[in-house]
């Protein structure tokens, strides 16, 4: 009756814990919900779109100034031919172009990205060009970022036909880097020439418009110069497609947690065969992605719904399916002090390689090899069931539904020419961490099929326990309930390796390492739940 009432009030203990737990997670919810929910609205509706009606735009100045510039006649017939051939980058208003550069050392094949935007200086109205000349493989390396402020006073006479010349424009230069702090910005004067090919005043499209642009300028008294070949691009286009498969995966990956809970839950499945690491690390991954979709929606809202569902996923249920793996790991702790001790390790762990795989993310997903590492998901899996010796399922839920999906980010920027994070490309990665992923798959799938083992040298496995024993022994089977001289019947089991233990072994008795003994059909599947024993809780040695 004590053990009873020891075990009563240890259950009422854990049931108040998760009550507790739950409230405590829903509030935190709640509030997580709240400010997504405010900030997404902010940006999709009420952040302004200050260029999307052009009749809302305020008219250029007529006015001509030096400025240092050619100086015009101004005659009415000269500002008419000022103004609509300056309206000609009108067209091109928060339109981005994108394309290669060329500069004076001949340095070639690196991306160069351009937008117009409107702007006032000096009460005057003019167009600024934002210009980023791309130096690296990947997420702009090193870039050098020009902004140029045209007006109309710059225009060089006689004018030609789908040409603009600008002289002694004024801009500013500044040189960054994800490795090095930035530059301050430095003020430079410089001569344009914009070339439009394919350029027609009367229609409203310019999708196929291209922008030769050549550039003059002088920096710390020596001239420099460079070339730009440019293409109008639409990113909503890109961030279309690329959400929409994001967020399809998410999708899948959600229903896969969904149902990967289920089973937790009504006990189909162990939660102590899977690697309590691995659903750590993809939590921090999605929580990750999110925030850098999250901010990826400043320049288009399309990335707000994976940035949704990835934090969606990384609240509600990977951080549940974690917990809930870890306290099947120590719920047979009895002593609170010991449970809350290793609640705080479990925290602290979970935050350190929080702040360590984030800082790592941010600083080496430029490299080839990094992204191929961070793509062995399954090593941890692999090396948890075989430190634990236990005979498990193949889940193809969670090797295809939960993991699998996430090779899309990675192939997508290493093999798609014109991603949206200007991302090298680099086919050999694609093939590599395809080939990775097959590759720990199979041996995943045959170390469930064969054994847990079955791939370390006899020589290196560590020492088992002998369980079996022949001789009879009197008393109860503390899991049946039944005499040790009565041998159950066998029932069939799932796992091979299980039904083939217990057929070798069904009239024999076993010992734990603790002095007690129960049949073989009964400690056996015992041991493929849990590595406790049934009577005292110390913990079992694997069975082979």
């Amino acid at each position: 009756m004590h053990q009873l009432d020891i075990e009563n009030n240890h259950q009422n203990y854990l049931l108040e814990l998760q009550y507790a737990r739950a409230r405590q997670r829903q509030r935190r919810r709640r509030i997580i919900l709240i400010v997504f929910a405010f900030m997404s609205v902010f940006y999709v509706f009420i952040q302004p779109n200050q260029y999307a009606d052009k009749s809302n735009q305020i008219p250029y100045s007529q006015n001509n100034g030096t400025n240092g510039a050619i100086n015009i006649t101004e005659t009415n017939s000269t500002l008419v031919q000022i103004q609509q051939h300056f309206q000609i980058l009108e067209k091109l208003l928060i339109s981005q172009f994108q394309g290669k550069w060329t500069d004076s050392q001949n340095l070639s094949n690196n991306l160069a990205e351009a937008t117009f935007y409107k702007t006032s200086y000096q009460n005057r109205f003019q167009i600024q060009l934002q210009l980023k000349l791309i130096e690296g493989q990947f997420l702009e390396d090193y870039y050098n970022q020009f902004s140029f402020y045209l007006n109309s006073s710059q225009l060089v006479y006689p004018f030609e036909d789908k040409k603009l010349v600008f002289e002694n424009v004024r801009g500013s230069y500044r040189r960054s880097s994800v490795f090095e702090k930035d530059q301050s910005s430095i003020e430079i004067y410089a001569n344009l020439t914009m070339n439009l090919d394919n350029f027609d005043t009367e229609s409203e499209t310019i999708d196929d418009i291209t922008l030769d642009l050549n550039a003059h300028y002088k920096l710390y008294s020596d001239t420099f110069s460079f070339s730009c070949n440019l293409g109008v691009i639409n990113i909503d286009n890109k961030a279309i497609i690329y959400s929409t498969i994001v967020s399809v995966l998410s999708v899948i990956q959600f229903i896969s947690c969904l149902r990967l809970m289920r089973d937790l839950i009504n006990q189909n499945r162990i939660a102590t065969q899977f690697s309590l690491f691995i659903f750590v690390f993809l939590m921090i991954f999605d929580g990750y992605l999110g925030i850098v979709h999250f901010f990826l929606a400043l320049k288009s809202e399309y990335f707000l719904t994976p940035a949704f569902l990835e934090l969606v996923l990384f609240f509600f249920l990977e951080l549940k399916l974690a917990k809930h793996i870890w306290q099947e790991r120590f719920i047979n702790l009895e002593d609170n002090l010991n449970l809350r001790r290793e609640l705080y390790r479990f925290h602290l762990k979970f935050y350190l390689l929080a702040i360590m795989l984030v800082l790592l993310l941010y600083y080496f997903v430029y490299y080839n090899i990094f992204l191929i590492a961070m793509n062995l998901y399954l090593i941890p899996q692999i090396i948890h069931v075989a430190y634990q010796g236990q005979y498990v399922e193949f889940d193809k839920i969670f090797v295809f539904g939960l993991l699998s999906t996430r090779l899309f980010i990675p192939i997508y920027f290493r093999g798609c020419p014109y991603n949206i994070l200007h991302a090298k490309v680099s086919y050999l990665s694609v093939t590599i961490i395809l080939l990775l992923f097959v590759a720990q798959a199979v041996l995943y799938y045959y170390q469930c099929k064969i054994g847990p083992r079955f791939f370390i040298p006899k020589c290196l496995r560590p020492k088992t326990h002998e369980y079996f024993i022949e001789q009879p022994i009197e008393g109860d089977c503390a899991i049946c309930i039944t005499q040790l001289t009565d041998i159950p019947t066998e029932s069939q089991s799932e796992n091979k390796f299980i039904a083939q233990i217990i057929s070798q072994n069904q009239h024999k008795l076993m010992e734990t390492p603790c002095g007690h003994h129960f049949h073989s059909i009964c400690l056996t599947k015992w041991m493929n739940v849990k590595l406790n024993c049934p009577t005292c809780r110390s913990v079992l040695p694997p069975l082979i």
